[in-house]
């Protein structure tokens, strides 16, 4: 079977890019082309140009694997987009036309972000890829950071390209990019900001106020499960679409852009094709982290602890279900301002509904990388929001303590999870021979990992380290059934 490619596209059986590809400019260099871009930001562009045109082609930039312009450059930058829901679905998305290793080349790279028909940088390069403390400020002994500020101009790191991007861009008296995050991080454009600010005042400090005064930073809120490519799903792909595709992407039907209305008029028809342009991205923000992504988590450490592997398995598992379904309802949802028109209850409603795909292999191991990163994020503020008005909510506290007996369980079985700044921690960490009232208790109290308003919290404190003595003794089922939330 032929490779998809330029060459072969006429004799796929599939709709194909519905635009001239051979016309198309790069207009956006995207640092981190892994499966949720190609499934999501590379979707949307390729539909916003077969709307409205423009040069939007996409320049795919790996800052250390080599893997994704291995399998894309044979194949012309093309690959398959898989639609797994009730009705499936094929596409060949066209929008890549160049995928770069940084690595192999961050001149070649450097070259792409200065060049004048590059208008956007857009980034999915995970919660760690943005080098921050726990206080939202550019962590400076990150030690690609500190590569970066010792070397500049030859950076390794997303910050460190950002911001010699822009020397670069300003020597040359071109106009400023705008640069979108797109990861799951709250306030993620602001954040972003702060670290380009703060890497740029330490290496170029004339070059601070002007990204500060010209470069744009809009927060975004993105959503579409993607789970990993495997052989099998490409075996169906090429029997589906009738060529070889190294690396097709499968993805729900759902996805959801929000996108902070701070973009310049010269710009993808992004809204045209079902983006939001909003002031209150904010809003969508919380919504999502509060119960999406709180449910995501949940279910994942919750569904390792007890032998599931995928979400779908984790939440047909009556006791989880239940128990999440209770966490949302009557522990998120209280925490959240909803955005103008959507209606929460049904907002989770439908979620369930996504997680319940059966065409969508979700390994709840691939979820629960990064957990540091997660947690903080997707559970805690409900707990926090909890503490500021004097009450407890046991059952985030619950799962909070399950992550932390999952990460113990796996360090006693060397078996770590893929966990980055966990693993800068591995000296600081508490010794996983410790029984799991004293590990619990060393683990959230140290304020690298937990914030110290909740570290300090002697409430909190007490139900974590209760919660997973329970689990660790009974088993997180019989934990969860046998507790009185």
């Amino acid at each position: 079977m032929q490779r998809l490619s330029d060459v072969t596209l006429s004799g796929a059986k599939v709709i194909g890019p519905e635009y001239d590809r051979s016309a198309v400019d790069i207009g956006i260099v995207h640092l981190g082309p892994g499966a949720f871009h190609r499934g999501h930001q590379a979707d949307f562009t390729d539909r916003a140009m077969a709307r409205s045109g423009g040069n939007w082609g996409i320049c795919a930039v790996s800052l250390n694997s080599r893997r994704v312009a291995e399998a894309l450059t044979p194949q012309d930058g093309l690959y398959t987009l898989a639609i797994r829901d009730k009705a499936l679905s094929y596409r060949v998305i066209g929008a890549i036309k160049e995928v770069l290793c940084a690595r192999d080349g961050p001149d070649i790279v450097l070259n792409r972000l200065s060049r004048p028909s590059v208008k956007f940088v857009t980034l999915t390069v995970t919660e760690k890829g943005y080098a921050l403390t726990a206080d939202g400020r550019l962590d400076q002994r990150n030690p690609s950071i500190q590569k970066d500020m010792a070397t500049p101009q030859n950076p390794i790191s997303a910050v460190g390209y950002l911001v010699e991007a822009c020397r670069l861009r300003r020597a040359a008296n071109i106009a400023p990019v705008t640069i979108i995050s797109c990861d799951n991080l709250p306030e993620n454009g602001h954040k972003l900001r702060t670290a380009c600010l703060d890497y740029a005042e330490a290496v170029y400090p004339d070059m601070r106020d002007y990204i500060a005064n010209n470069v744009r930073f809009p927060c975004t809120m993105v959503d579409s499960i993607t789970p990993a490519t495997d052989d099998n799903m490409r075996d169906i792909v090429a029997g589906a679409v009738g060529v070889r595709d190294a690396w097709p992407i499968q993805r729900e039907a759902f996805t959801q852009w929000v996108i902070e209305d701070n973009l310049p008029d010269d710009r993808p028809d992004w809204h045209g094709v079902g983006a939001t342009i909003t002031h209150d991205v904010a809003g969508y923000e919380a919504t999502k982290l509060r119960i999406l992504n709180c449910a995501h988590s949940s279910l994942t450490y919750l569904g390792l602890l007890a032998g599931e592997e995928t979400v779908e398995g984790a939440v047909n598992n009556p006791v989880l279900r239940g128990f999440v379904d209770d966490l949302i309802v009557k522990e998120s949802i209280a925490t959240i301002s909803a955005p103008s028109g959507l209606d929460l209850n049904s907002y989770w409603e439908a979620i369930q509904g996504r997680f319940e795909n059966p065409h969508i292999r979700h390994n709840l191991e691939q979820i629960s990388h990064d957990g540091s990163q997660k947690i903080p994020v997707r559970i805690l503020p409900v707990a926090r929001q909890f503490a500021q008005d004097g009450k407890l909510a046991r059952r985030a506290c619950f799962v909070a303590a399950a992550w932390i007996v999952f990460n113990q369980t796996r360090r006693v079985s060397a078996l770590k999870p893929t966990d980055g700044y966990l693993d800068q921690l591995e000296d600081k960490l508490p010794s996983p021979a410790l029984d799991a009232a004293g590990y619990a208790k060393a683990f959230w109290q140290h304020t690298d990992i937990i914030p110290e308003d909740l570290s300090a919290n002697e409430l909190l404190l007490g139900e974590i380290v209760n919660a997973a003595v329970e689990i660790q003794g009974k088993g997180v089922l019989q934990a969860i059934t046998e507790s009185k939330f």
